[in-house]
C-alpha cells in the first residue's frame, strides 16, 4: 500500500507499578518494550503471542485508552490524544473487547449503546441517528432488535453488537481484542465473516490481536508475533506460515490445529512464560529455545530484514 501509515508506533514502552506483597516495595513490570509498528488506511494486522505477552496493552495505547510510558503513538501523523468524548481522535479509533456482555451497560437497551457514540455529532438529529442504527443492526444480522436488553442476547450476538457499536461512526481504525476467542467454532466463523464483510464495506484498518495464529492467519495479510512485550516477528501471512525465522514463530505454527482437530506439535516450547517482573537478560526467548547459545543469553537481538516487509529478531533465525 502507498502512502503514509495512518497509525505508527515508535519505540512504545508501557510499564506498570505493583506489588507482590502486601507489604512488599513496588516493582516495575514491564508490558510492552520498545515496539515499533505501522498500519495504514484499510490494512488487516494481526498481532498474536501467548496470553500475557502484552498484546492488549498495546491494544489499548492504540485505542488511548493507555498512554505510553515512553515513546509515542501516532495517528494520522499527530500524537493520539487520550480516549474520551472531547478526543480529537473520537469516533476514529474504536475498539471490540473480547467479552461484550462486561462492555455493554445491562440497562440500557442494545440501540442506545450502539446510538451512543453518534451523540457527540451534533450534525445529526435523532431521527438520523435512529436511521443508522437501524441500518447497522439489519447490516450484523440483528435487524428490528434494537429494543432488546444484553441479556436477552446469546454471546455470539452481543459481539455482533459490539461491533456494530465499534462501527456504528464510520472509524479509521478498528482494535479487535481477542473478539472471538470467547465463542464456539461455528459463531466465531460468523463473527469473523461479519468483521471481513464489513472490511469490503467500510474499509476500516484492523489491528486484531489474539493468541490463535489460525484466526488472525484468516483475518490479515500481514502477521506480526509478540513475545514477552517485544515483537519478535513481523512478516507477510503467507511466509511465517510456510517458513517461520524466529523460534517462537515456528513453535506457534507447530500448535496450529490440523484438519484432523489436532495440533501438529505443542511440546516444542519447553517451561513456561517467565515473569515479566524479572525478564531474561539479552534475548527473553532463550530459557526456552533449543538453539540458544551463549550471545542469546546477553545480547538483546536486533532487528534483521530478510526480504521485503519481513523482518526477525533473532540471534540465529531459520533462513
Amino acid at each position: 500500500m502507498s502512502g503514509e501509515p495512518l497509525l505508527q508506533l515508535r519505540d512504545v514502552w508501557r510499564r506498570f507499578a505493583v506489588r507482590r506483597g502486601l507489604w512488599a516495595e513496588r516493582a516495575l513490570l514491564t508490558a510492552v518494550a520498545g515496539v515499533d509498528m505501522s498500519l495504514r488506511a484499510g490494512e488487516s494486522l494481526g498481532l498474536v503471542g501467548e496470553s500475557g505477552c502484552g498484546k492488549s496493552t498495546l491494544g489499548r495505547m492504540v485505542c488511548g485508552l493507555l498512554p505510553p510510558s515512553e515513546g509515542e503513538v501516532l495517528f494520522d501523523g499527530q500524537p493520539l490524544p487520550p480516549a474520551g468524548p472531547r478526543s480529537t481522535a473520537a469516533g476514529r479509533v474504536q475498539m471490540v473487547f473480547q467479552d461484550p456482555f462486561s462492555s455493554l451497560n445491562p440497562r440500557w437497551r442494545v440501540g442506545t449503546s450502539v446510538e451512543e457514540p453518534l451523540r457527540r455529532n451534533k450534525d445529526l438529529g435523532r431521527a438520523e441517528r435512529a436511521e443508522r442504527v437501524a441500518d447497522m443492526f439489519s447490516r450484523v444480522g440483528l435487524a428490528g432488535l434494537e429494543r432488546r436488553y444484553p441479556h436477552e442476547f446469546s454471546g455470539g450476538q452481543r459481539q455482533r453488537i459490539a461491533v456494530a457499536r465499534a462501527l456504528i461512526t464510520r472509524p479509521d481504525v478498528v482494535v479487535c481484542d481477542e473478539p472471538v476467542s470467547a465463542l464456539d467454532a461455528s459463531v466465531q466463523a460468523q463473527v469473523l465473516n461479519l468483521l471481513r464483510d464489513v472490511q469490503e464495506d467500510f474499509g476500516p484498518a484492523y489491528l486484531f490481536i489474539s493468541h490463535d495464529l489460525a484466526v488472525v492467519s484468516f483475518m490479515c495479510p500481514r502477521v506480526a508475533v509478540m513475545y514477552l512485550g517485544r515483537l519478535v516477528e513481523e512478516g507477510p501471512r503467507e511466509r511465517l506460515l510456510r517458513t517461520p525465522a524466529h523460534p517462537y514463530t515456528q513453535a506457534l505454527v507447530a500448535a496450529m490445529p490440523t484438519a484432523g482437530g489436532l495440533s501438529l506439535n505443542t511440546s516444542s516450547v519447553a517451561a513456561e512464560l517467565p515473569s515479566p517482573l524479572a525478564p531474561p537478560p539479552g534475548c527473553t526467548f532463550h530459557p526456552r529455545c533449543t538453539r540458544a547459545t551463549d550471545v542469546c543469553c546477553s545480547e538483546i537481538p536486533d532487528w534483521r530484514t530478510l526480504d521485503e516487509g519481513w523482518r526477525v529478531r533473532c540471534h540465529h533465525p531459520s533462513v
